[in-house]
């Protein structure tokens, strides 16, 4: 479908999106259902609106994408670990006693 390529092709953009709507952190889960809302929101706000069927399917293809370029480790068929060192959160250094 031309929608997943327009999330495909502006993956930076579209993880940028995704992070304003839900908690993405480096090594944490995404959830299908929130990458499915993300994937509708984000296709609306750039004026495709899908109907909640459509929607999945092009959910779907794109998480398959993003496994494939790396992004996504598959956890089982509705999660998936986000792999994207530029969301990693600062690290904090202990203070010696």
């Amino acid at each position: 479908m031309k929608e997943t390529q327009i999330i495909v092709n502006n993956q930076t953009e579209f993880l940028k999106y995704l992070k304003e709507k839900f908690p993405l952190i480096h090594m944490s889960n995404v959830f299908f259902r929130d990458f499915h809302y993300g994937v509708m929101s984000y296709l609306q706000d750039h004026g495709m609106k899908l109907k909640y069927n459509d929607g999945e399917k092009v959910a779907r293809e794109a998480g398959e994408a993003f496994e494939k370029n790396g992004i996504f480790r598959k956890i089982d068929h509705q999660s998936w670990l986000l792999n994207y060192p530029e969301f990693a959160l600062p690290r904090v250094e202990k203070k010696a006693s």
